[in-house]
């Protein structure tokens, strides 16, 4: 009898639990979660909600309290609020039409919302709707895009409005202050006429952008810039004449060349010369990768001359070079002709003997007293008949630390002999002394 008593107990214990018995780990309707509530920024007037939930909002309500008295001035109901993106349960609500409040300033905003579950929740701190005038810069224009060294003075012109947030209408903004600034700087302050109107001039002495700012000079006025104008710089045209070197030369090395020339700027009359110019003189070498020579620095006098000497130890030219930190000055540079720079180059012994097979031996040796050496240093060996009219016998290479070289001529006829070292782009050339040959 117990043993019955028992599996009775237990079947009705099953159908209890099947019969509906809440699970101890169901979850409830979650309420939802407002996210935040402020003013659209573009739009200050209308109010955006954000609100997420588990099921689809139903009803919103926004209560907006006054900052100043902590009283509320208006209830924006849900028939007022649109969905404008997202989804019903996780999206952004907007006010259809701009809130009409009686005073300008800024409100908490305190919402209610409701989902489809019935689940509801408040925020009484939602969010802030900064009820302001939003300004708006119309037609801001300067008389002129560009400035000169004796033209420095660009004149602003403009109109200050102001969207109210309650009907969106631009009104002229009367006795606003109206910074004017030069490169983010302020260089003059105006103020509006009745209707909205301003002037003013600013000094620019740079390319720099020109831009009307208006800074909260008024309550509930948020901050407001015009876009900004680029205003240019026509600089005063200069230029350099080299004198000298006009012509292209050669020099030895350690010869001295003398460069002058003079710095030019364009007046009304025509090109005059440039006092108080600084800038510099580098000899630059026509071979690539080389490394340049400084020659000097200077600052131009009544003239606009200047004159330098300097010993180039490589084939190039002189350039001058200019510049002003003045923005309305341009720069200016130019070249001088080629100075080609040659090295010395001698023989220091040549000597012609005769041999037992008819033939003749020569021998000698060259010297670069500059320090400097060819690559390679062919030696040209030639005969004249009369000592005036030469022919090249054969080359050979002077080699080694002595540069000697040496050969030998088949059956040389009689007459004189000599070696020849003939110019290169960086060596003179060089003739050996005329010897007969001795037996």
């Amino acid at each position: 009898m117990f043993r019955r008593r028992a599996v009775l107990a237990a079947i009705g214990t099953v159908a209890l639990l099947l019969a509906g018995t809440p699970a101890a780990n169901a979850v409830e309707g979650q309420a939802p979660d407002v996210r935040w509530a402020h003013s659209v920024s573009d739009d200050l007037g209308t109010l955006a909600v954000s609100i997420s939930s588990d099921s689809a909002i139903t009803e919103i309500r926004a209560h907006i309290v006054s900052d100043t008295t902590d009283q509320e001035v208006a209830v924006v109901e849900n028939d007022a609020f649109a969905l404008v993106s997202g989804t019903p349960d996780d999206g952004v609500w907007h006010t259809k039409q701009p809130l009409d409040l009686a005073d300008l300033g800024s409100y908490t905003v305190r919402v209610e919302a409701t989902d489809s579950d019935g689940d509801r929740t408040t925020d009484n701190s939602a969010g802030r709707l900064v009820y302001y005038v939003t300004p708006v810069f119309e037609d801001v224009r300067t008389d002129r895009t560009e400035v000169d060294i004796e033209h420095r003075q660009v004149r602003v012109d403009g109109i200050l409005k102001g969207r109210w947030p309650a009907t969106r209408e631009l009104k002229p903004l009367a006795d606003h202050r109206v910074d004017l600034d030069v490169d983010y700087w302020t260089e003059n302050t105006v103020r509006t006429d009745a209707e909205g109107r301003f002037s003013g001039t600013v000094t620019v002495n740079d390319a720099v952008p020109v831009q009307a700012i208006y800074r909260h000079d008024k309550p509930h006025v948020l901050y407001g810039e015009s876009p900004s104008i680029q205003i240019g710089v026509r600089q005063v045209a200069t230029r350099w004449t080299v004198h000298a070197p006009a012509k292209a030369q050669t020099v030895d090395l350690g010869q001295q060349v003398t460069f002058t020339a003079t710095l030019e700027r364009e007046t009304p009359q025509g090109w005059a010369p440039f006092e108080g110019q600084s800038g510099g003189v580098l000899f630059e070498p026509s071979t690539v990768g080389s490394q340049f020579e400084t020659v000097g620095y200077f600052t131009t006098g009544e003239d606009g001359k200047v004159t330098f000497a300097h010993a180039p130890w490589q084939t190039g030219s002189f350039h001058v070079a200019s510049h002003s930190d003045d923005p309305f000055i341009a720069s200016a540079s130019a070249n001088s002709a080629q100075i080609t720079v040659l090295r010395a180059s001698v023989f220091t012994s040549f000597s012609a003997t005769r041999t037992q097979d008819r033939g003749v031996h020569v021998e000698g040796a060259m010297d670069f007293p500059d320090g400097w050496t060819p690559g390679t240093i062919p030696v040209h060996i030639q005969y004249s008949r009369n000592g005036k009219q030469w022919t090249d016998l054969l080359t050979t290479e002077a080699i080694g630390s002595g540069h000697v070289f040496s050969a030998d001529i088949p059956d040389a006829k009689n007459g004189y002999f000599r070696a020849h070292f003939e110019a290169t782009e960086s060596f003179r050339a060089a003739t050996s002394e005329t010897v007969k040959a001795s037996h």
